[in-house]
C-alpha cells in the first residue's frame, strides 16, 4: 500500500509497511500481537474480525457457526474462551473496540480483515465512531461496502493465483482489474504479493488507487 507525501520536490508515493497479524511471537489475534505488530514499526497493523452472539466485532480468525452461542463477555470467561484456542489460557479475547481505543493515540492504519457478513455493520460503525475513515482499510468479506458505505475504505480482493492467460497478459488483466475496482468504488486492491508486478503498481497509482 502507498499514500502521497510531500517533500521539497513535490508529491511522491512512500510505501507503507504492514504487521500481518501472528507475524511476531504473540499468538494470533490477541492484544499482545496488535502491541507486537506497533512497536516493529509499522505503518498498518491488520487483525481479523468476526462477531459474538451480541454483536460485539472480536479479533478471531476463524469465523465459526458455535461464536453465536454466546456473548462477548460469556465467551471471555476463562473456562469458555480456552475452548476457542488454548491461547486463551493466558490472553483475553480482544475487542474490534480495544484495537481502535489503542491505535487512536498513535495514529497507527489498521487493516481490517471481516470474516463474515455479520462483522460488517459493528466494524464500520467502530470506524465512524472513532473518525477512522482515513487510518481504516476493509480487506476480506467486503461485497456490498463501497455501494452502502462510501466513505469507508475497502480493497478489492484479486484472485490469490492469476490464470495462464492473465499470467501472458497481465498489462491487460492489471488494466482490467484497477478499472473495475476504480468503477466500484474500491480505494485499492488486495493482493497476493506473487500476483502483484510493478506494472499493476503503476497502473493503480496513474488511476487514484
Amino acid at each position: 500500500m502507498s499514500k502521497f507525501i510531500v517533500n521539497e520536490v513535490g508529491y511522491m508515493y512512500r510505501t507503507l509497511a504492514a504487521a500481518h497479524t501472528g507475524c511476531g511471537e504473540s499468538p494470533d489475534n490477541t492484544m499482545a500481537s496488535f502491541v507486537e505488530g506497533v512497536r516493529s514499526g509499522a505503518d498498518i497493523v491488520e487483525v481479523d474480525i468476526v462477531v459474538a452472539r451480541d454483536g460485539s466485532a472480536i479479533l478471531m480468525h476463524d469465523d465459526t457457526p458455535e461464536l453465536l452461542l454466546h456473548s462477548y463477555e460469556e465467551w471471555n470467561q476463562p473456562h469458555l474462551r480456552v475452548l476457542l484456542n488454548t491461547a486463551y489460557e493466558e490472553h483475553e479475547i480482544a475487542t474490534l473496540e480495544q484495537i481502535f481505543r489503542a491505535a487512536e493515540p498513535l495514529g497507527i492504519n489498521l487493516n481490517l480483515d471481516i470474516k463474515s457478513a455479520a462483522s460488517i455493520e459493528p466494524t464500520i460503525a467502530l470506524i465512524r465512531k472513532y473518525r477512522a475513515q482515513e487510518r481504516s482499510y476493509i480487506t476480506g468479506y467486503s461485497e456490498s461496502i463501497t455501494e452502502t458505505y462510501p466513505d469507508i475504505q475497502v480493497m478489492l480482493n484479486t484472485p490469490v493465483e492469476l490464470t495462464p492467460e492473465q499470467l501472458d497478459n497481465y498489462e491487460r488483466y492489471a488494466e482490467t482489474a484497477c478499472q473495475e475496482a476504480k468503477q466500484r468504488g474500491y480505494s485499492g486492491l488486495n493482493m497476493k504479493g506473487t500476483t502483484c508486478r510493478p506494472f499493476m503498481v503503476e497502473a493503480a497509482h496513474h488511476i487514484g488507487l
